[in-house]
């Protein structure tokens, strides 16, 4: 049975994943400028479909499915939602509500994420 830090580790991965869902399918919409911050449709793509195949994976790792380093990859994409929304409110002056929560997201699952034990 899965440990409460597990299973908020385990919903913040799929929030990653979720944010990056968002990203392709109305991403473009909202920010109809985001392709070209990205370099074109194929860095705004990687971005989006990066996402959604990390917060898969750290899923699966919080689960014990995948091995991978869950603090590193999860500071990781917290790291790129800070910089995407400080980007935002920088150039734009907007709160960009998928960036924050990768961030959030991403700090979260770094924060609760189950530690193997020590050998």
């Amino acid at each position: 049975m899965p440990s409460h830090r597990q299973a908020l580790a385990f919903a913040g991965s799929i929030l990653l994943a979720y944010v990056g869902v968002i990203h392709e399918v109305v991403g473009a919409r909202l920010y109809p400028y985001g392709p070209q911050l990205f370099g074109g449709p194929a860095g705004w793509h990687a971005a989006g479909l990066g996402l959604v195949a990390a917060g898969i994976a750290l899923a699966a790792a919080t689960l014990g499915v995948l091995r991978l380093p869950v603090v590193a990859l999860a500071l990781t994409l917290a790291g790129a939602g800070a910089v995407v929304f400080a980007g935002e409110v920088w150039m734009h002056r907007e709160f960009h509500l998928f960036a924050f929560t990768a961030l959030v997201a991403g700090v979260v699952v770094a924060l609760v994420a189950p530690r193997a034990p020590a050998s």
